[in-house]
Order: C-alpha cells, then structure tokens, then sequence
C-alpha cells in the first residue's frame, strides 16, 4: 500500500531527504463518535490556535509536524504540515509558534490514512519503520456523504466546500436542490438564531444557501450588519434544516411553516429574524 510520505514526496521531492525531526499528529476531541475540530472544517485560524497550546513540551525539539483529523475507528484524514518554531512556556501549556506550509495543500481534506491500532498515541515520530498507508483519496472539495436531513449541521466553511464543489458532492446536491423546508442558522459567536425557508421550486436549499456563499449574508438585515462590522463574522455561522417540507408544497404555506419557527425559537425578539 502507497504510504503517505511517499505521495507527499510527490510534491516535494526533498521534503523527506533531509534531516528533518517530524511527527505525525493525530486530533480527535470528545465531542462524541466522529466529532473532531479539524473534520468541522471551521475557522482554520481556530484549529491553529487550537494545536499551538500543549500541556506538555511534546513539539519540542522537532521541525515539522504532520496533522490528521482522526475519524472513525483508525482512520485519519490528512489536514496539513506545520513547521515548529519557538516553544514558550506560559503557566498552564507550552505555546509553539507553528507555520502552515503550503506544498502539500491539494492533499487537505483528502488523504485518508490507516493510522494504526495505537489510537490512544496522538503523536508519533515519522519515521521508515512507522508507515501510514493511504486508504483512500477523496475528490478534490469533498466533505463526505449525504447524512440525511436530520443530521445536517454545516459551518459555513463546511458549506462553502460544499456549494463550490458539486461535483465531488453528487449525493448531496439532489436532495437539498429539491427539497422545501424550514432552516436554521446559529451564530456560534454570539448564540443568535436565524429562522428562514427555501422552496423547492426555486432550487431548494441548495439555490438559497448558494447565496449566503455568493455574498456571505443571504439578504438578511441582521447578518448584513454583522459582516459590515467584521468581516469574517459569517465563519461563525452554522446551517442546519429545523423541518422539510413537500417538495410540491406552495411557497405561501411554507413562510407559514416559516413563521410557526420563529415564534417557537423567539427569533424575532432575541434572533437575527427582522420578520
């Protein structure tokens, strides 16, 4: 089986000649089965910030590191390298100053590695006798299979692979373009509620949450507001589908439908619906 460092050889042929100290890093949180930060695709700026805390000097001493997200079982899905600079200690973690090295970015998000039995061991050293084999390589953007209506949950960075990669995304495309229902938008930041709709006569929830994408607000006067005041305020933004509807219902009963939310979640009063 093809080995990871030997695909990334590919990319650059002297990465691995030199005398580099490296090692693999592998992030699961605790969030529950399958839930891990770097597989959210949120805030990239998030997860940095995130990996460059350590309780212990574990990236001391070393030159790069090569982080997973940990899925499923043993498998990892390659996020990127970083080089290791200056280690401070501070009073409760190790702070390490960390690079994001741009060779190997057509690899993010799509290299899938058998990480080994050793879960519990998060880092480890790279090395000719600790081989990672690739099991499987994913279409440029993809963010896995339809998870069905329930389980939508979709940080906006999430979404916007999503939308700006179709194509690697077939199974999701159908049911949201045709679909009719009633949506929910979170501001993790803040804990605000947006309650709004799509028809599917007019491509579903793939034609309306194509344009939050397009102009990172979708219309909404609150959300306008926000992203005028910080633009990267829309990062924090976090799509999910509250009811779906008949695809041949009008769109009159579905702002019906559309109205029953607001009231119940008290988006008007407390949320970013204006009404």
């Amino acid at each position: 089986m093809l080995d990871i460092c030997y695909l990334m050889s590919a990319y650059d042929p002297e990465f691995f000649k030199h005398n580099y100290k490296i090692k693999y890093v592998r992030h699961k949180d605790s969030r529950g089965k399958d839930k891990t930060i770097l597989q959210d695709y949120l805030n990239e700026d998030a997860i940095k910030e995130y990996q460059k805390r350590q309780r212990k000097p574990v990236f001391s001493g070393l030159n790069y590191i090569i982080v997973f997200a940990g899925l499923e079982e043993i498998k990892a899905l390659f996020w990127s390298v970083l080089k290791v600079g200056k280690a401070t200690p501070q009073s409760d973690c190790f702070y390490y100053e960390l690079e994001e090295i741009n060779t190997f970015q057509d690899l993010k998000f799509r290299a899938v590695i058998d990480w080994g039995k050793a879960t519990q061991s998060w880092h480890q050293n790279v090395s000719e006798t600790n081989k990672k084999h690739i099991l499987e390589i994913y279409p440029p953007g993809y963010i896995g299979n339809f998870v069905g209506y329930d389980n939508v949950l979709l940080s906006f960075v999430k979404l916007e692979r999503l939308i700006r990669n179709q194509d690697s995304n077939k199974d999701w495309y159908y049911p949201l373009s045709t679909t009719s229902a009633v949506y929910l938008i979170y501001d993790s930041s803040t804990g605000k509620q947006y309650v709004s709709s799509a028809s599917g006569e007019s491509g579903g929830l793939w034609g309306r949450w194509s344009n939050y994408i397009k102009t990172k607000h979708g219309g909404n006067k609150k959300l306008i507001e926000n992203y005028q005041q910080n633009k990267t305020q829309h990062l924090n933004c976090v799509f999910s589908i509250l009811l779906v509807l008949p695809k041949g219902m009008s769109k009159e009963v579905v702002i019906k439908y559309e109205n029953l939310y607001k009231k119940k979640l008290g988006s008007r009063a407390y949320g970013l619906n204006q009404n």
